[in-house]
């Protein structure tokens, strides 16, 4: 049989070391399930070498491609401060051409949702770069709406194209502060208002946008996937949000991110819990049960585990594993390249802790938590086949002893 340990890691370590060693082993795509025998040598400076005849079983089972993949994962995109970087106009052809491989390594890490923005300044003076709208509002001289959706098709079908196909988020009901954007035709200039969601303003408008921007998605193919995103409010706010939605088609999907809300439960398709106040049991069981999913997130808070620029690494890869032991179906992180005034050289913000606001830098360029996290999702999509394979064997001793060991992810002992 062909001899794969060849490829085991030879380790040098100091005069009477007592620090664990692990010998790593690659195993090369493509080889076929069966035992492999071979021999590693461990050295030690001054110290006799050791040897260890191994055997390796290798099984017949492999993490298929990230497009295949069932978690859900939703780092949230801001292509304006790509944009602003790179000195190019916001999705112009140029923007387009420096997205293009940013989203694609973004895709591969398994990503699920596409970020859209249909206000202009979602969240505010909250981060760097503030974002636009990829919906321009106007309101015509006979005081009729008009939406302008050429910028939010282009980033969707780019995204699309990069891989990035399951769903597509719409940024949001409600905005930072209540405050809305739209371009006046009558005066040539544009109007900042505030309406808060239980206002005869805000469902009068929103009750319009939303059946025109259902009939363009519908148009467009994309209304079966696209949820409304309503996240971190007031629960009154967030509840006259989700009765407007509901009002305007109840076929709308909404996906919520904030504390867990049991009068919330029934309204949401998409549930995303911060990590540090999660959904009781029965009722992620019941989420499950009406074919909803269940996520987590980290953001600024807590300290740990968390993402930053100075988190351990280890704890981007323990996000996937939670995922797994609370049985969630994915994990939501704001964000993935909100970039600040230098990100290759200063992840300080002004608000957050350095890295909160990307996990990417500039050209493409990965970094070590964005690794370890994609890394953590694989391990979630071995563990589920391994669980799922388990299951088939009739081995449940087996998987309550996986189910056992899988419990000291949790975020009480993180």
């Amino acid at each position: 049989m062909p001899d794969i340990l060849d490829n085991a890691e030879r380790l040098d370590l100091p005069p009477r070391s007592t620090r664990p060693v692990w010998i790593t082993i690659d195993v090369p795509r493509g080889t076929s399930a069966g035992t492999y025998r071979g021999v590693v040598t461990a050295k030690a400076v001054a110290q006799k070498p050791l040897t260890f005849e191994l055997e390796l079983e290798v099984l017949n089972a492999g993490v298929p491609p990230p497009a295949e993949w069932s978690f859900r994962l939703d780092l949230w995109q801001n292509p304006w401060a790509v944009a602003h970087h790179h000195g190019v106009e916001p999705f112009s052809e140029a923007h387009l051409t420096i997205l293009e491989p940013h989203l694609k390594m973004l895709a591969d890490a398994g990503q699920t949702f596409i970020t859209t923005y249909i206000t202009h300044d979602a969240w505010g003076e909250t981060i760097y770069h503030n974002e636009g709208t990829m919906i321009e509002w106007t309101r015509t001289r006979d005081g009729r709406w008009r939406f302008d959706y050429t910028n939010f098709d282009k980033y969707v079908e780019l995204a699309l194209r990069c891989g990035i196909t399951d769903a597509i988020t719409c940024y949001t009901p409600v905005a930072w502060s209540n405050r809305y954007r739209y371009f006046d035709e009558a005066t040539g200039e544009y109007v900042l208002v505030r309406w808060a969601p239980t206002s005869e303003e805000f469902q009068a408008f929103w009750l319009v946008f939303l059946k025109d921007l259902e009939s363009h998605l519908r148009q467009r193919g994309w209304f079966e996937r696209t949820y409304l995103g309503v996240n971190e409010n007031p629960l009154p706010d967030t509840q006259a949000t989700i009765g407007m939605i509901k009002r305007a088609n109840p076929e709308w999907q909404i996906t919520y991110a904030g504390n867990w809300h049991p009068e919330l439960d029934e309204s949401l398709d998409d549930y995303c819990m911060i990590v540090n106040h999660s959904i009781p049991d029965e009722a992620l069981q019941r989420q499950r049960q009406c074919g909803k999913t269940t996520t987590f997130y980290v953001c600024c808070v807590p300290p740990r585990p968390n993402n930053f620029t100075f988190s351990p690494p280890a704890e981007s890869t323990w996000m996937g594993w939670h995922t797994a032991t609370r049985g969630y179906d994915g994990f939501l992180r704001w964000a993935y390249d909100s970039w600040t005034a230098d990100p290759l050289h200063d992840s300080r913000h002004v608000h957050w802790p350095a890295g909160d606001c990307w996990l990417v830098y500039p050209g493409c360029r990965s970094s070590i938590r964005f690794e370890r996290l994609r890394e953590g999702i694989v391990d979630y999509e071995k563990l589920r086949i391994l669980r799922a394979r388990l299951r088939e064997l009739g081995r449940t001793a087996a998987g309550q002893e996986l189910d056992s060991l899988l419990g000291n992810f949790n975020y009480e002992e993180a």
